[in-house]
C-alpha cells in the first residue's frame, strides 16, 4: 500500500464512541459505515434473516472492524447508491472506542 492511499484512508477516519449496551445497528438496517475497533467488545449476531430456530454469535474486539458488507458494496465496480443492509444484529457490550469510514468515502479509497 502506498503512501498516498495510507494518506487517503487516514483523512477519512473519524473517531467513535458508543457506550455500553447501545445497539450500533439492526439487522436489515441500511449500513452507512464500517467500524474498525480500538478499545471495548461487541457481540455481533444473525439470525440470517429471522429464520426461525437459527443464530449465531461472534464477538469482535480490538483490531478487528464490522460491518463488512460494506466493504463488499464498496468494490463492486458498478455498485448501486443503496446502501447495503446489515446481515447482523450489533450491539456493544462495554463501552467502544472506534474509527469510522463512511460509506462514500471506503467507496472513495477502494478505488
Amino acid at each position: 500500500m502506498d503512501d498516498q492511499l495510507l494518506d487517503a484512508i487516514y483523512k477519512c477516519l473519524v473517531s467513535s464512541l458508543s457506550m455500553e449496551s447501545t445497539i450500533m445497528v439492526r439487522e436489515g438496517n441500511p449500513i452507512t459505515e464500517m467500524l474498525f475497533i480500538i478499545r471495548g467488545r461487541l457481540e455481533s449476531s444473525t439470525t440470517n434473516g429471522g429464520r426461525t430456530g437459527f443464530f449465531s454469535s461472534i464477538m469482535p474486539r480490538p483490531g478487528d472492524f464490522c460491518r463488512e458488507e460494506l466493504l463488499v458494496w464498496a468494490l463492486l465496480p458498478k455498485s448501486t447508491t443503496n446502501l447495503p443492509s446489515s446481515t447482523r444484529i450489533i450491539r456493544t457490550l462495554v463501552e467502544v472506542e472506534a474509527f469510522a469510514m463512511k460509506a462514500e468515502d471506503l467507496k472513495f479509497v477502494a478505488y
